[in-house]
């Protein structure tokens, strides 16, 4: 017998509920986004804020040396001014007497006839030392500036990210048992996609050790590639020669299910950027906490190859990052309320991929 329509048909309630469940679920992924933005802004500030203070620490070295350097040749010219005080060089005397600074001693001493082809060179190195302070002291200068604006840069990027955070609790409010019931099913999916994705990884794993021949070619050729590339690279990263991509994917599913925390670097929490360099530190590459810059640490490579190990970009600018695993999926921190799971890496703001491990 045929069922009529009534009969096949859904109960509206049912349908009614299945659509309020869509729609928090695209909510929460909107909501995401608008977070993992802030965090990546917040990151790359903090980072480049780092950077900053290294150079800083460094140029106030360089000045000290400078300046040290400056009175040692201070002290050599100051002693050659009395030799030719006991000398009797009464016609130098009175000119060093009438100096109104130390500027205006050497000027004056420049000018003395008796100096010999040593003392000209003395004068010539201290007034390069001279310069050479006043440079750094403008570089040391202009460089705690641009500290103030990356400190100022990173504050508003944190209360960006706390006041997001407060607004998503509140959009989300009272919904805690549907989002209860779509954590649950994303739970089942993810045991199934991890399953899936561990076989594979394995898989792999031992497919790799057969090539490692030719792995070590394509290493040779890319690196010279990558030389003659013109600076397509813009953070100097080491990769030691047991660095695996494969290791990379099993251990990067060692974490699937840990939460997500913004800034968080470590299996207590994560964001999408620090999970990526808490990965890749396993191996011995060391990465910056920044998805923009990680995407400028690596080889680009075209979305066809792809291969398990690389890491796929989104949105742009950059403020996303994943482990591509292989089949068009990619393992990554995805959000609050959702941690480290697998996802598809075909998505609509997908920006692009690069290879750490060639």
């Amino acid at each position: 017998m045929v069922c009529s329509e009534a009969v096949r048909a859904e109960p509206a309630a049912i349908t009614k509920a299945k659509n309020e469940a869509e729609a928090l679920a695209e909510r929460i992924d909107e909501l995401n986004e608008i977070l993992g933005a802030a965090v990546e802004d917040y990151n790359y500030a903090t980072e480049k804020l780092s950077q900053t203070k290294a150079a800083i620490e460094d140029k106030q070295a360089k000045l000290a040396q400078a300046e040290a350097d400056l009175e040692v040749l201070r002290a050599q010219l100051t002693e050659r001014v009395v030799q030719i005080y006991k000398q009797g060089h009464l016609g130098a005397l009175d000119t060093l007497v009438g100096a109104t600074s130390f500027s205006d001693l050497i000027n004056r001493l420049d000018l003395l006839e008796r100096l010999s082809a040593q003392d000209n060179e003395m004068l010539e190195e201290v007034d390069a030392y001279r310069t050479r302070v006043s440079d750094r002291e403008s570089e040391l200068a202009a460089q705690l500036e641009e500290e103030k604006v990356l400190a100022a840069e990173a504050e508003s990027a944190k209360t960006k990210v706390e006041e997001t955070l407060v607004a998503n609790e509140r959009a989300l409010e009272g919904k805690e048992a549907q989002i209860a019931q779509l954590q649950k099913e994303e739970a089942a999916r993810q045991a199934r996609l991890a399953a899936e994705a561990r076989a594979k990884a394995a898989a792999a794993a031992a497919a790799a050790k057969k090539a490692a021949a030719a792995t070590a070619l394509a290493k040779k050729a890319a690196a010279a590639n990558k030389s003659g590339s013109g600076g397509s690279t813009s953070v100097n990263v080491s990769v030691p020669d047991s660095a695996s991509a494969g290791d990379v994917v099993s251990i990067a599913m060692e974490y699937l299910g840990c939460r997500y925390v913004w800034a968080g670097a470590s299996p207590d929490g994560f964001d999408c950027s620090g999970f990526v360099m808490y990965v890749y530190k396993k191996v011995g590459v060391g990465l910056p906490h920044s998805s923009r810059m990680q995407y400028g640490a690596g080889v680009a490579v075209s979305r066809g190859d792809l291969k398990p190990g690389d890491l796929v970009f989104f949105y742009n600018p950059i403020h996303h990052v994943g482990i591509y695993i292989g089949d068009g999926k990619m393992i990554h921190a995805a959000g609050v309320g959702k941690g480290v799971r697998i996802d598809s890496a075909w998505r609509s703001s997908y920006y692009g991929a690069c290879r750490i491990i060639l």
